[in-house]
């Protein structure tokens, strides 16, 4: 029976187009933590998926196994430690990376998170990798562009010159015979034909977006249609007026109508290109003040049900999902902590009461600053808010003996191994202040610090809500 199910297993990898590939991770310095394997869920939301949570031995190895019919990349990360690497289909991987030292105060946010990208070898497959022939590539291109970047740029002998330079990078793929890396090389390249003029814009569009349909899953190939379509509805659109996109976003609210306007367009007579277009360039409508946020979401709802093609609806939807989370009145990503004390709690624990929650850090002078003004803010709301403070500092041991010698009451945690939490609220800047209220939803997601009137805001909030506060009891 074992060997049917495994048969039968095989045969549907084998006929699902998948093949396994098995990756072996060594990193000295990271022993007994926990790596975080993800990828992007598309190169348009830039959706951050899971693909999997690895405990790393003693020895700084841990192992892991993905399923895959064209190259992926992905994010191996440990706390700040993050690298990007290349798996191809049929090949197993046994990649290094460098020695760190995470007891370094050093490598912690004091006032700016960020993610440190060490050195890494991958010591198997040991020829023509993927990785290395990307690496190789991107010098050559860099170091021509580095060359001639005054010509580049004013024009001089530019054709010459790309013409030249194609057929070095030609010798440099055929060396390596992988379809992948022909793909950058190629996209690379059509950056630097739209500089000498080689190219016009229908070229572009009927070589690479109509005849060659467009990779969704590949990140060069995305960038390049990233780049090419960017405010292009409303900069760069021919046919139309800017009049006439703002009625039929504004008043219309209609996919359809949208779609009909912008096929005027002579680049955008494909109606699979228009749509991934559409997408492409809600982000940037949302982002102006004169578009109805409202109207491109239910843009979006629209294309999440269309039938032209289906991974334009799961990108839609992504999209959707990315401008409408930690929007005021958007449900507050639940998370989970172990206070100083030892108690574990969860975000959804205080539901019915608002909760002001703080990031912050020892070594961060205006995190230090705030903790009497958030002191003197408890005092006086502990029975109807409540305050928590997340630590991001390298060791817990600092935090708690910063704290002892201090009369703070309120809830303290250190973010442990926790960076599912910073990516959900997007935390980058220190201190941090979120405002949360009783129904768990986001209240204010940049609220202002203790000293910069939050009391006023909160009050002045309440009176125009006169709603019920649930007092605490404990």
């Amino acid at each position: 029976m074992g060997k049917f199910i495994l048969s039968f297993f095989l045969l549907l990898s084998i006929f699902s187009g998948f093949s396994q590939s098995n990756i072996q991770v060594q990193f000295p310095g990271a022993e007994n933590k926990t790596a975080f394997v993800w990828a992007y869920a598309d190169y348009i939301s830039l959706t951050k998926t899971v693909i999997g949570e690895y405990d790393i031995d003693k020895n700084g190895v841990f192992n892991f196994t993905l399923n895959l019919s064209n190259p992926k990349p992905i994010f191996i990360q440990v706390q700040f430690i993050r690298i990007q690497i290349f798996i191809e289909p049929k090949r197993d991987y046994k990649i290094e990376i460098e020695n760190i030292n995470f007891s370094n105060p050093e490598l912690y946010p004091k006032s700016v998170i960020g993610y440190l990208s060490p050195n890494f070898k991958i010591l198997k497959p040991s020829t023509h990798e993927l990785n290395k022939g990307l690496d190789g590539a991107k010098k050559l291109f860099s170091s021509f562009i580095d060359s001639n970047y005054i010509s580049l740029i004013r024009g001089y002998n530019t054709q010459f010159l790309v013409d030249s330079f194609s057929l070095v990078i030609d010798n440099y793929t055929k060396s390596f015979g992988n379809k992948y890396l022909n793909n950058f090389t190629n996209f690379q390249m059509t950056e630097l034909r739209l500089l000498s003029r080689d190219y016009s814009n229908q070229m572009i569009v009927d070589k690479y977006f109509i005849d060659g349909e467009i990779n969704i899953d590949d990140p060069y190939s995305m960038n390049f249609f990233n780049s090419f379509w960017s405010n292009y509805i409303i900069m760069k659109g021919k046919g139309y007026s800017p009049f006439q996109i703002d009625s039929v976003i504004n008043k219309e609210q209609s996919y359809q109508a949208l779609s009909a306007l912008l096929a005027k367009d002579p680049l955008l007579k494909d109606s699979v290109l228009r749509e991934l277009v559409i997408i492409r360039n809600i982000p940037q409508l949302y982002a102006n003040r004169k578009f109805n946020k409202k109207a491109l979401i239910n843009i979006l709802y629209d294309i999440s049900g269309s039938k032209v093609k289906t991974e334009h609806q799961i990108i839609a939807s992504n999209v959707r999902k990315q401008l409408t989370s930690l929007q005021v009145g958007s449900p507050a990503p639940d998370f989970e902590f172990i206070d100083i004390k030892g108690n574990k709690f969860k975000l959804s624990d205080f539901e019915g009461y608002y909760v002001y929650l703080n990031v912050w850090n020892t070594e961060c002078p205006d995190c230090l600053a705030e903790m009497q003004y958030t002191k003197e803010l408890f005092e006086e709301y502990d029975d109807i808010i409540v305050f928590i403070s997340i630590s991001v500092d390298a060791d817990t041991s600092v935090m708690k003996e910063y704290i002892e010698h201090r009369e703070f009451a309120w809830t303290f945690a250190h973010i442990d191994q926790n960076y599912t939490f910073l990516n959900n609220y997007h935390i980058s800047i220190l201190p941090r202040y979120i405002l949360i209220n009783k129904e768990a939803e986001i209240e204010m997601l940049n609220a202002p610090s203790p000293s910069n009137h939050f009391s006023d805001y909160f009050l002045k909030m309440l009176n125009d809500k006169k709603g019920n506060l649930k007092i605490r009891s404990d």
